[in-house]
């Protein structure tokens, strides 16, 4: 139900308190006037004089200002003055009043006023042949008060109950209509805001691809040409064109492949993107390309190891990007790959020794880790192949969190070789691959 101060737009009916007060006060003059007000619903009070009616419309017409602001204001002021209109006999004017009173309080009454605006109504259907009935006597009586009732309680309580119902009808329309407005724009909101999602986890999808793919294989192209440089050696610059012309061809294959993939629609996060990245049969190629590079590379590969093609794929871009960060940030170190199936999970670990240099920062003064960054920050200025912006780390991350597996990288003390960087990763082989949602920032 609607609240008693709600407005309805009705026809026939004054919008205004004020205007409606001011109609029925200029109604009742009128027929007090021409003396055609009448005095038979109860026999009058003895010796009223006929002035007496005038306070009692006013009274009457007062109440009926606040019919919309406060209906029970209107019931208490608007009420005593159709009794005080009964006490003086009745008329034209306490039928009005009293058609009013009940129609105002069941339509714009609060729910609760407006059930006892409703019984009262019902009541006086009752009541009110009863008092004509014993007032003059007689079954013409009844039947004329039974007539009054149904004009004066009847009507009112069908047609305010009748308007009521459609109003409120009207409003739960209303808000039904608003409500499902709401929900349109949340859901248009949502839509965009999905888009905007899978356009930022197609975009780190593919910068993670090209950091994986690409950059991987023009690092190794940079490190090794830089070796051979500096070897001066004829034999050692065949061996690295050779290379170089391998990996060359690798990162143009798995260009072409990103590219027929994102053109098909594919994306680069589905299955079938990492089927050209690789797998365990090319590890090999990927330990002789650090060598080339100055590395010392041990490659234990448990022999005859068949993994899904998923897995084996996660498992060369983590070992390629391990032995990549190796070559770059190590240079000379040996690395010693281990690649073994227990338990269900497939076992990586990459280990490499840190140069002399290399000190945990925990270790250090700050002046002396201050000028250790300073001197990091100039040598990666003066060869951009070996700086980093730490996107290898998240990547292999990714890669193994994609597989429900698990990955750590950091440093690590050992008695035979001092301190060494370790890369650990364990890969479920039956897994299955769940989308890179925490990839987004």
């Amino acid at each position: 139900m609607p609240a008693p101060n709600n407005r309805y737009s009705l026809d026939g009916v004054w919008e205004s308190g004020v205007a409606s007060a001011v109609g029925y006060l200029v109604g009742g003059s009128v027929l007090v006037f021409i003396g055609i007000n009448g005095a038979d619903l109860l026999p009058p009070l003895p010796r009223v004089p006929g002035w007496a009616w005038a306070p009692v419309l006013l009274l009457g017409c007062a109440g009926l200002v606040f019919r919309r602001r406060s209906v029970p204001a209107m019931l208490a002021i608007t009420g005593t003055a159709v009794v005080a209109s009964i006490l003086l006999g009745g008329g034209i004017i306490t039928y009005l009043l009293l058609f009013e009173l009940f129609y105002a309080g069941i339509l714009f009454g609060s729910p609760r006023v407006s059930r006892g605006v409703q019984t009262a109504a019902v009541a006086g259907v009752v009541i009110l042949p009863v008092l004509v009935g014993l007032s003059y006597g007689g079954w013409p009586a009844v039947l004329f008060g039974l007539l009054q009732a149904v004009l004066i309680c009847l009507i009112p309580l069908w047609w305010a109950g009748s308007v009521r119902r459609q109003s409120d009808r009207a409003e739960q329309e209303r808000q039904r209509a608003e409500t499902e407005r709401l929900r349109a724009e949340r859901t248009e909101e949502l839509a965009e805001l999905n888009l905007r999602v899978a356009v930022a986890a197609e975009r780190s999808a593919m910068a993670r691809e090209l950091h994986d793919a690409i950059a991987g294989h023009l690092s190794a192209v940079a490190l090794q040409s830089a070796a051979a440089l500096a070897a001066g050696d004829p034999d050692v610059d065949r061996r690295v064109l050779a290379q170089v012309r391998t990996e060359s061809v690798q990162a143009l294959q798995e260009m072409r492949s990103l590219i027929d993939l994102l053109e098909a629609d594919g994306g680069p996060d589905s299955p079938a993107a990492d089927t050209a990245a690789g797998g365990l049969d090319q590890l090999a190629a990927l330990a002789a390309s650090a060598r080339l590079s100055g590395n010392p590379v041990e490659l234990d590969l448990e022999p005859d190891l068949k993994v899904p093609v998923l897995v084996g794929s996660t498992c060369y871009r983590i070992v390629q990007e391990a032995l990549s960060n190796a070559v770059r940030h190590a240079p000379g170190c040996p690395v010693t790959v281990r690649v073994r199936e227990a338990g269900g999970f497939l076992d990586i670990s990459i280990r490499n020794a840190l140069p002399a240099a290399d000190v945990s920062p925990a270790d250090m003064s700050p002046a002396d880790a201050a000028q250790e960054d300073a001197s990091s920050k100039e040598a990666a200025a003066a060869d951009p192949c070996r700086a980093g912006n730490g996107a290898g780390l998240r990547n292999m991350s990714l890669r193994a969190g994609q597989l429900e597996g698990s990955f750590s990288a950091g440093m690590t003390e050992t008695e035979k070789n001092g301190a060494e960087w370790l890369v650990q990763a364990q890969l479920p082989v039956e897994s299955r691959a769940r989308p890179l949602t925490q990839e987004i920032h």
